[in-house]
C-alpha cells in the first residue's frame, strides 16, 4: 500500500532559457484543463470521465484545495494553443499539519507530449515566479510509489519535508 510523501524545496530565479511557450490560468482554461488531466492520467488513477476532470478543475478554482495562485500556476501550449502541459499552484496545503509553503496540488502532460520536459520545465517556472513573488520555498505531495514523479522532483532539488512538530 502507498502512502503520500511530502517533498519541498527552495524556489530560484530562471537560471535558463526554457524555450517553451507558457501562460497564467484563467478561469476559461477549466474545460481544456479538465479534458487534459482526464487524457493525462491512466484509467483508474484519476477522474472517471472528462466531465468529472472538468468539475474538479472548477472546484480547484473555487479553492478546494486552497486559493489557487492563478498567476504562478502555469499551462505549456503547442504552436495552435492548445494546452499540452499544466501545473497549478495553491497558496499553502489545505492540511494543517503540512507546510505553510505554496503547493504543486496538479502536474500533467498530455501522452502526446511526454518525455519533452515539460513538467520539469513548468516546475522551474513557477518557482522562478514563486520566488520573484516573494515566496521562498515550494512543496508538493507526491505518491510514493509514483516513481518517476519522485524522480523529477528530486532531480530538482526537491527534498523530504519533516514535520517539526512531530520531531519533539
Amino acid at each position: 500500500m502507498s502512502s503520500k510523501v511530502t517533498l519541498i524545496a527552495r524556489t530560484s530565479p530562471l537560471r535558463f532559457d526554457p524555450d517553451i511557450s507558457t501562460r497564467s490560468l484563467s478561469a476559461e482554461d477549466i474545460p481544456a484543463l479538465g479534458e487534459l488531466q482526464f487524457n493525462a492520467y491512466d484509467q483508474g488513477l484519476g477522474e472517471q470521465s472528462v466531465a468529472a476532470a472538468t468539475a474538479e478543475m472548477r472546484e480547484v478554482f473555487a479553492g478546494k484545495y486552497g486559493n489557487l495562485l492563478t498567476e504562478i500556476s502555469q499551462v505549456a501550449v503547442d504552436e495552435t494553443g492548445k494546452i499540452i502541459a499544466g501545473v497549478l499552484v495553491v497558496e499553502h496545503a489545505p492540511e494543517a499539519e503540512g507546510p505553510t509553503a505554496p503547493l504543486l496540488i496538479e502536474l500533467f502532460t498530455d501522452r502526446d507530449h511526454r518525455r519533452q520536459g515539460l513538467a520539469e520545465r513548468l516546475v522551474v517556472i513557477s518557482g522562478d515566479l514563486l520566488f520573484n513573488a516573494g515566496y521562498q520555498e515550494v512543496a508538493v505531495s507526491v505518491d510514493d510509489s509514483n516513481a518517476a514523479a519522485l524522480a523529477l522532483y528530486l532531480s530538482l532539488d526537491f527534498r523530504r519535508w519533516e514535520n517539526d512538530d512531530e520531531q519533539d
